[in-house]
């Protein structure tokens, strides 16, 4: 692997499928390590809002009705248990975006991270500032989305006006 930066020298003289690997090959290292730090927790809530669902009512009234065991995971146990995980995605974006930044740092890759750094270091406060709001700003996006998918995905969250 690339021991850092987010492209190969000659880059600009590499052919368009080249050049695509090589920014494949360079992403591998960080995105291995960010997904390995949220996969755990992830993996995590997901079992127990499983577990959760599959001792419901209606989860024993389906299998005893005979539904096959893939279609009731897929059809019915799963859209019930997507409330905790469609919250979880929201604030796993504004960790991804906080853990990037290190990432960023550690793997000598162009970006917020080194940027960041290198504000506290001069204390630049108006850029650490800066970063600091547009983390803000990415973990509300990322809650604002998830509460968007949580209203499309439960009709019980849905009111009628009057």
């Amino acid at each position: 692997f690339p021991a850092g930066g987010k492209m190969s020298r000659g880059f600009s003289s590499m052919a368009g499928g080249a050049q695509l690997r090589d920014l494949v090959w360079h992403m591998a290292l960080p995105v291995a390590v960010l997904a390995a730090g949220l996969a755990p927790m992830l993996t995590r809530h997901v079992r127990a809002a499983m577990l959760e669902v599959m001792d419901a009512p209606f989860a024993l009234s389906a299998r005893a009705q005979g539904i096959p065991r893939r279609r009731l995971l897929f059809r019915h146990l799963l859209p019930a248990a997507l409330n905790p995980l469609i919250s979880l995605f929201g604030f796993s974006v504004g960790t991804l975006l906080s853990a990037s930044l290190l990432v960023e740092v550690v793997m000598g890759w162009p970006g917020l991270g080194p940027l960041f750094l290198e504000a506290i270091m001069a204390r630049d406060f108006a850029v650490v500032l800066a970063v600091v709001m547009l983390s803000t700003v990415f973990l509300l996006g990322g809650n604002l989305l998830a509460d968007l998918l949580l209203y499309r995905a439960d009709p019980r969250i849905r009111t009628v006006d009057g």
